[in-house]
């Protein structure tokens, strides 16, 4: 589908107007009127930090979780998490929380974004010959458990925290390892498959099983697929590339090459089937393409064509994944992430009818998904909507002025 969908003015107030109800949702949620700063998960926290910062909700509220994170969830190491919380929580997403909401620390100039015990745990886990980074290394600072793998989730929000604390030697490497991730999957991504790890060695992993393809393979067909992948690291990719020329005064030749890289993944994306907006899981993609949008027009980059891309897949998200699936009250709605494609949740449907989610609200026993909270998934849409609904505002400019 080649045509736009709507105005970008009418699109972009839309926008704010969501972005401004999801903000106030999450201040709504902080106990003692919701379960924020009082349910002994850090997913309560990280991303709520995140989308209250992009709506503009006061330092001081947001200092509040984050001072809470340090004391509740600090741990001797220098990682985060609760006592008590399951492994999916405190194992599997080790390192991604802090990331999340350790950038919003160092914008708003909180304590724990000058942590050197915190900031030198993080950098253990980013692998020394390839840039990538683990999501888990053990418990032990002088033993540190390399995985067989690496993904684009980790090692994205790392490069993003690393531009946050100007640490620009990590940054670099994660854009090199990012460039080459998409180097790797090029003639992949022609035939409409991504695959999303690779080795520490540099390997891109394509013998997949059946039963974790959801987590290592992006594909055209799939209507619910980690879609995120794309986003996360086009979001990257511009911010690196804009970071670099800006602020710290790189060759644009020499950077060149890792927003070429974001359009590579644009392209790719460009040809989903629309149901594919339908699953949470795109969230990403309005933050990537977004991004990459208001880089293209801001700096006068790219083909007319490219621009339309990256505004398509903004505007698709945008309308699809978030405003349409926006509830009554600001949030969006919890959701079972699924660790397998072969599991009964993956039938949910996260699209409310009427205001009302068919989905439990509540995590499932035995599940092979994680559960999100609405507040966790509210944080994450928010922030997301305020990244999109700025590559949006650019496009209007460029409409007005004529271009």
């Amino acid at each position: 589908m080649e045509w736009r969908i709507s105005d970008p003015s009418h699109l972009l107030g839309a926008l704010r107007i969501g972005i401004a109800q999801g903000g106030h949702f999450l201040v709504a949620r902080i106990a003692p009127n919701g379960p924020i700063l009082e349910e002994p998960n850090l997913s309560y926290v990280h991303k709520t930090t995140w989308g209250m910062y992009e709506a503009g909700v006061d330092h001081d509220t947001i200092a509040r979780l984050l001072d809470w994170a340090c004391d509740h969830a600090l741990q001797g190491n220098g990682d985060f998490y609760l006592p008590g919380e399951a492994v999916e929580y405190k194992d599997l997403q080790r390192v991604y929380r802090p990331l999340t909401f350790g950038k919003v620390a160092a914008w708003i100039g909180h304590p724990l974004a000058r942590d050197q015990k915190v900031i030198d745990r993080i950098c253990q886990y980013q692998h020394d010959g390839s840039g990538g980074v683990f999501h888990y290394i053990g418990d032990d600072p002088g033993d540190v458990q390399e995985q067989v793998a690496i993904g684009t989730l980790n090692t994205t929000f790392f490069g993003h925290f690393m531009i946050a604390l100007d640490m620009r030697d990590r940054a670099a490497a994660v854009a090199e390892w990012v460039r080459r991730w998409v180097e790797a999957n090029r003639a992949h991504l022609a035939e409409g498959t991504c695959y999303t790890t690779m080795t520490p060695g540099g390997e891109l992993v394509t013998d997949v099983a059946d039963g974790v393809r959801i987590g290592q393979v992006v594909d055209r067909h799939s209507a619910k697929q980690e879609f995120w992948q794309v986003g996360t690291t086009m979001a990257f990719l511009a911010a690196y590339y804009e970071t670099a020329c800006g602020q710290w005064n790189c060759s644009e030749a020499d950077v060149r090459p890792y927003l070429d890289a974001a359009l590579e993944l644009l392209a790719f994306e460009d040809e989903m089937p629309l149901d594919t907006y339908l699953w949470p899981c795109k969230c990403k993609v309005a933050w990537g393409a977004g991004e990459v949008l208001r880089v293209l027009i801001e700096r006068g980059l790219g083909t007319d064509e490219q621009v339309e891309q990256a505004y398509r897949a903004t505007e698709r998200t945008a309308i699809f994944t978030f405003l349409d699936n926006q509830c009554g009250d600001g949030s969006w709605s919890c959701m079972h992430y699924p660790l397998s494609e072969r599991i009964p949740e993956m039938a949910a449907s996260y699209k409310p009818l009427k205001g009302i989610v068919h989905a439990p609200p509540r995590p499932i026993t035995d599940a092979e998904a994680i559960f999100l909270p609405a507040e966790e998934v509210t944080g994450e849409f928010t922030a997301e909507m305020a990244y999109a609904a700025r590559g949006v505002a650019a496009m209007v400019g460029r409409e007005a002025a004529g271009v």
